[in-house]
């Protein structure tokens, strides 16, 4: 746990802008919740650029999140590999501070046809973002006073605000992965719906539609009866005939698949 900002260093900006920021509600987009801590800061501070970078898989691979000042036309938006300090803050999970751009793998090559905007300068706080014991980015930010003799209470503040705002970054991470979840639910259900349609559309194509209203056979009832059926043989099998596991396979509860073997003359 960090210790608050040391005595000399808690001026009534410092605080102020901690607990405004501590305050702010969760926006749609991490950019936009990004956007809104750099405004409070600004209110406060002399702040002209800052960059969210996270880890993704692999995890020798960073990619910007958010940024602030910058153009995303004028900045490196993805480094393949993990050198240099932002790779040392990563694997030690200390703030340290970036002297040079040109000794840096992820500022050293600008994007194509772009020059480096020239709000990245340096020194550069390089803060560690920790959640739950684990690195998952960094925030580089300049310096508040520019100071060289007054570094070590900028990364203590910097320090505090990552924080708060590592458990916030961290579950827009989790956000954002739900819905590729979700996708891949869809993408089973779309696949589960083609095969019933095939197979389905092959029953229609052999049943002669008068001899069907004649008959009143009741099509659409027998057909998920004879589906139900099979279901839940299948599943019996499939659990060795163990209700219980059988219903928390099919998403019912123990009495309805009682109740469905019973009706559906299912015998053990």
């Amino acid at each position: 746990m960090i210790s608050p900002l040391p005595a000399g260093s808690q001026s009534n900006s410092e605080l102020r802008s901690l607990y405004e920021i501590a305050q702010l509600p969760q926006f749609g987009q991490l950019q936009d919740y990004f956007l809104a801590v750099m405004a409070v800061l600004s209110d406060h501070f002399s702040i002209g650029y800052s960059a969210l970078l996270v880890q993704e898989y692999p995890r020798d691979s960073l990619r910007v999140e958010a940024l602030f000042g910058v153009e995303k036309e004028l900045h490196p938006l993805c480094c393949v590999d993990r050198k240099g300090t932002i790779g040392k803050v990563l694997e030690s999970r200390k703030p340290m501070i970036i002297q040079s751009l040109a000794q840096e793998p992820f500022y050293s090559d600008p994007p194509k046809e772009a020059k480096r905007s020239e709000k990245i300068k340096p020194p550069l706080l390089c803060i560690p973002v920790v959640s739950e014991g684990e690195a998952i980015g960094v925030i580089n930010m300049g310096t508040l006073s520019g100071l060289k003799e007054e570094w070590n209470e900028d990364v203590h503040f910097f320090s505090v605000l990552s924080s708060i705002l590592s458990p916030v970054i961290r579950n827009y991470q989790v956000k954002k992965s739900e819905p590729q979840k979700t996708g891949k639910q869809k993408a089973k259900t779309s696949f589960l719906e083609d095969i019933l349609e095939e197979r389905l559309t092959e029953v229609l194509n052999r049943v002669d539609p008068y001899v069907e209203s004649k008959a009143k056979m009741g099509l659409l009832h027998d057909i998920i009866a004879v589906v139900e059926k099979i279901l839940i043989r299948s599943a019996l099998k499939r659990v060795d005939h163990v209700q219980i596991a059988a219903a928390e396979l099919l998403g019912i509860n123990r009495n309805t698949l009682r109740k469905k073997i019973k009706d559906l003359k299912i015998k053990p």
